[in-house]
């Protein structure tokens, strides 16, 4: 089922006193939702951030882009949520992750399990607080927590809870998150784990993106018309020579790759072609990247475009404004 355009950002390289300031901003724009990621290293701490930003603004949706299950007990989490969910009017949407950068875990001393354990652990964060978010006290017991006869307080105002996002790239989390889900977001290797952040640029070809899609529809079976899925948009500009503007994030991607000891062959992993059809690259004229992005709505699924960066607001703003709800 084709659903509405929307547009998202995160609001990362933005200091802590010029959140509210920015979520007013990407209000006024137009955007959907504004997000903070979870990291030691980022400017604020994520859920108390929100509120903040939910204080300063009335229709923008607040949202987690993406929390690392390992930093929090599910059961904490879900009352912090369904708090924020409250005093924001129900306009939370809570996104989760696995755990991928490595300094995250050295730093704090907290130990990096394997990528099948932690995304079993996620898994059960979802059941846990997903069950904590309904009517009922819950009691569940799995490899990884255990909750006896927990009544969550308060619930929270979108009935059922806010809608949990799942972002990854992964086989095996990609497919879980089809299964447990309400919105994915689905990346390639250039978001991926760290060390692999640049290895692999074939992840941008429109190959890579429909491999994903393969798996989650697979895994999630009926359910799959359901889930809403997102892009993160690795590089925007409305311009009028996308030549000059592509070779120039041609460079930058290649030059990143030899900086990991790594090569890049022209032809076979990035080219401008590649560019040119990458679901996650919107360079051309405002109607040129307009077109593309329903294109790919239209035939790869994906409706929720998000921008990583809040410093890529205003090049995006635009296309914002043409393209939401279409």
């Amino acid at each position: 089922m084709i659903k509405p355009i929307r547009f998202g950002v995160v609001a990362s390289g933005v200091e802590v006193h010029d959140l509210a300031a920015t979520a007013k901003q990407a209000e006024g724009m137009g955007f959907s939702s504004i997000a903070l990621n979870d990291h030691f290293n980022s400017a604020a701490a994520p859920m108390l951030g929100l509120q903040a930003m939910a204080a300063a603004t009335s229709q923008i949706r607040i949202a987690t882009s993406v929390l690392n299950q390992d930093l929090r007990h599910p059961a904490v989490l879900a009352k912090e949520a369904a708090t924020l969910d409250v005093l924001s009017g129900g306009r939370l949407e809570l996104g989760l992750g696995a755990g991928w950068v490595r300094a995250d875990y050295d730093e704090s001393g907290i130990g990096f399990d394997a990528a099948r354990t932690r995304i079993g652990r996620l898994e059960e964060n979802i059941a846990i607080i997903r069950g904590l978010f309904g009517p009922d006290s819950l009691t569940f017991r799995g490899d990884h927590y255990a909750v006896a006869d927990l009544s969550g307080i308060p619930k929270p105002a979108q009935p059922g809870g806010p809608p949990i996002m799942v972002g990854g790239g992964g086989r095996r989390l990609l497919s879980m998150a089809a299964e447990r889900a309400d919105i994915v977001q689905v990346l390639g290797a250039a978001f991926g784990t760290q060390g692999a952040v640049v290895n692999d640029l074939t992840s941008f070809r429109t190959r890579a993106f429909e491999e994903r899609l393969d798996w989650m529809r697979s895994a999630a079976g009926t359910r799959f018309d359901a889930l809403e899925l997102s892009l993160m948009l690795v590089f925007v500009a409305i311009t009028d020579n996308f030549e000059t503007t592509a070779t120039g994030l041609l460079e930058t991607l290649t030059g990143a790759v030899a900086r990991y000891g790594g090569k890049v062959n022209r032809h076979l992993d990035l080219n401008l072609q590649t560019l040119f059809d990458s679901p996650v690259v919107a360079i051309g004229t405002l109607s040129e990247i307009c077109e593309k992005l329903v294109r790919v709505r239209n035939t790869l699924g994906f409706n929720y475009f998000v921008t990583p960066h809040a410093a890529s607001m205003k090049a995006l703003a635009p296309i914002v404004t043409r393209l939401t709800g279409a």
